[in-house]
């Protein structure tokens, strides 16, 4: 028996962060050469592109290909070697923003309930 997955997100192609909502999909012209590449973009990186394209003076139908390049080559992780200390210490910090977040909103949940239940009818 084959169980379904609930929801995987999306990953960007430039960060690898994570798309819950709203993932971009971007396709290169028609006049692109081959192989024509799609790109699914997270609203910063699609800013960042968006910026580049708007920079560039490059009118041809590789101009996307040439501005994604671009913001990759300043966005991406695997761009440039980090410390993996630095690494682990931003990886840690991400997961404890997430609990904190997780958190409130149980606690936010469960103050609505004894409202609800304490509040006289």
């Amino acid at each position: 028996m084959q169980r379904e997955r609930w929801y995987a997100p999306i990953r960007c192609s430039v960060c690898t962060s994570s798309i819950w909502f709203r993932p971009i999909v971007l396709k290169e012209a028609v006049g692109a050469p081959e192989p024509r590449h799609e790109w699914v973009l997270c609203t910063p990186c699609n800013e960042a592109l968006l910026a580049e394209m708007r920079r560039s003076s490059l009118q041809s139908p590789v101009r996307m290909r040439v501005a994604m390049g671009l913001v990759a080559a300043e966005r991406s992780p695997a761009a440039y070697e980090r410390n993996p200390e630095l690494r682990s210490q931003h990886d840690l910090q991400r997961e404890l923003t997430w609990f904190i977040r997780l958190l409130i909103l149980f606690t936010l949940l469960h103050l609505v309930i004894f409202i609800l239940l304490l509040v006289p009818k």
